[in-house]
């Protein structure tokens, strides 16, 4: 699925948060970060203070996103875990009626007594790339793009250099005419040629039958532990619940088919897809693969479906 890199899309399109999720060293760049030292964490509060937005607007981004930013390590801590952590030295520990403050020399943490939700790196990128209303965070944002971009014409013009230097040595070859060294030369650039072919080859046949089943050419499905088996697959290829897979789909099926199956019977839902209806399915659950970034064909071949 070739998708457009802009910072809407970023916004909107969790296929693409999860390719640029590795590159936290741009949030440093952007703008100092100041961790929990030794766990190397923020609190919701330091959230907003690093993002320069209020607390409030932090907690809705979580609420929204929550399985999506969970999965980068999110975790509570308890006061016990907070107040056993080994810090080093220069650390002082307050406690308040309702809190305990740790001090370190150029922070201080705030811990309920209830505990605190607590924040690792790839969970702060992810709502960088998630919280709409910050100047910092999208700062991050246009940093993420721009590296991106980066690396990709960087790895077009190593394509280009490499290239160039299986021909030079072809024009090296036939200028000496040395026969042998000209047709090792040649037979380099041609299997060099021949491995893009087959690249190309192999992402149009997955193409053509990614398009099959967008069209209901090839899968005909008549019970539900096809789709159960499917559903599993997409949640752990897109990193998403389960539960969470299945009510996008029958979103879906709500809103382009006109299928409201919760209206028609208690859970499990599935049970209420009439026989004329998983045509229907199956274009919808295809459509969920592509909005996810997934090729409804390794999909359905790991489900072993197809």
């Amino acid at each position: 699925m070739n998708t457009l890199m802009t910072e809407a899309a970023l916004v909107e399109q969790s296929d693409i948060r999860d390719k640029l999720i590795g590159r936290i060293e741009v949030l440093s760049k952007v703008k100092q970060l100041f961790l929990i030292p030794e766990m190397e964490v923020m609190t919701t509060k330091m959230l907003a203070e690093y993002f320069e937005v209020d607390d409030a607007l932090i907690r809705k981004c979580y609420q929204r996103n929550k399985a999506e930013i969970d999965s980068d390590g999110v975790t509570l801590k308890t006061l016990a875990n907070m107040r056993d952590s080994r810090y080093g030295q220069n650390v002082t520990i307050v406690k308040g009626q309702r809190m305990v403050e740790i001090r370190f020399p150029n922070l201080t943490v705030e811990v309920p007594n209830t505990g605190v939700k607590v924040y690792p790196k790839r969970a702060i990128l992810r709502i960088a790339m998630l919280l709409r209303d910050s100047t910092v965070a999208k700062e991050i944002r246009t940093q993420l793009l721009n590296t991106f971009e980066h690396a990709t014409n960087e790895q077009q013009t190593k394509e280009l250099v490499f290239e160039d230097s299986l021909l030079l040595e072809i024009g090296k070859a036939y200028a000496s005419k040395d026969i042998e060294a000209f047709a090792h030369a040649s037979m380099k650039h041609l299997d060099y040629l021949n491995r893009h072919i087959e690249k190309i080859a192999g992402e149009n046949e997955k193409l053509a039958s990614d398009n099959k089943i967008l069209a209901d050419g090839i899968l005909a499905w008549t019970n539900r532990a096809s789709l159960n088996k499917a559903v599993r697959v997409l949640a752990g290829k897109s990193r998403r619940p389960y539960g969470e897979v299945f009510k996008d789909l029958y979103e879906e099926l709500r809103y382009k088919h006109g299928m409201g199956l919760s209206q028609r019977g208690k859970p499990p839902l599935i049970q209420h897809i009439r026989e004329d209806e998983w045509q229907n399915v199956v274009q919808s659950f295809a459509a969920l693969c592509e909005n996810r970034g997934v090729s409804p064909t390794e999909v359905l071949e790991a489900a072993k479906l197809v």
